[in-house]
């Protein structure tokens, strides 16, 4: 999420390359202070998420393939709000029998397989309509603040869809909170290019 947003701030022209430059040299300097001063603990975290990753990734497709077998058997209108959680169990055959409040950790499936494929198209509907209206401020702001706000609100949506793809954000704050932005953004701009138009004759 952080590279995808990074990225789409080089890209748009926002963040300068000396500005990462900088900001990548801070960062290996911590990096190598932390392997002079800390090695042996660092190993010794590294060896244990390396165990903690392997079994993260285990659950993820099994709850991934449940469900995508919800999706599949009820594409229409889904298990309901909060159905994942009571279908998981029977889905995935009691893999993981002790999970109280199991998630998807995948928003998309996770929406697709609780609302169905046109409650997910309603929801996509939301995102597009967040992203027209983001580069719609950025395209009547060519330059200044304005075009800058316009597009660090679609870096952090862009982090914020991209880090879905492993966690069930649905239900979070930052992606309503980005997607309201957005349209603020788009609606600010359209409000100032109709107070420049001079007025018509009545």
């Amino acid at each position: 999420g952080l590279a995808a947003a990074v990225g789409w701030l080089l890209l748009r022209g926002v963040l300068p390359w000396r500005v990462l430059g900088a900001a990548a040299a801070a960062v290996a300097a911590l990096g190598l202070g932390a392997l002079l001063f800390a090695g042996p603990e660092l190993d010794r975290a590294v060896r244990e998420k390396s165990f903690i990753a392997t079994s993260n990734v285990d659950t993820r497709e099994l709850r991934w393939q449940a469900a995508a077998r919800m999706v599949t058997a009820h594409p229409v209108l889904g298990v309901g709000p909060g159905g994942f959680r009571e279908e998981y169990a029977a889905e995935s055959h009691d893999a993981e029998v002790d999970e109280q409040t199991p998630v998807a950790h995948n928003m998309y499936l996770e929406v697709a397989a609780e609302l169905g494929l046109p409650g997910f198209a309603l929801f996509t509907g939301v995102i597009a309509v967040a992203a027209v209206a983001s580069e719609r401020a950025v395209r009547h702001a060519p330059t200044g603040p304005v075009r800058a706000e316009a597009v660090a609100i679609q870096a952090s949506l862009l982090a914020v869809l991209v880090t879905s793809t492993f966690l069930s954000e649905q239900y979070y704050l930052p992606l309503w909170s980005l997607s309201a932005l957005a349209v603020a953004a788009g609606s600010r701009v359209g409000r100032a290019g109709a107070d420049a138009c001079p007025a018509r004759d009545q």
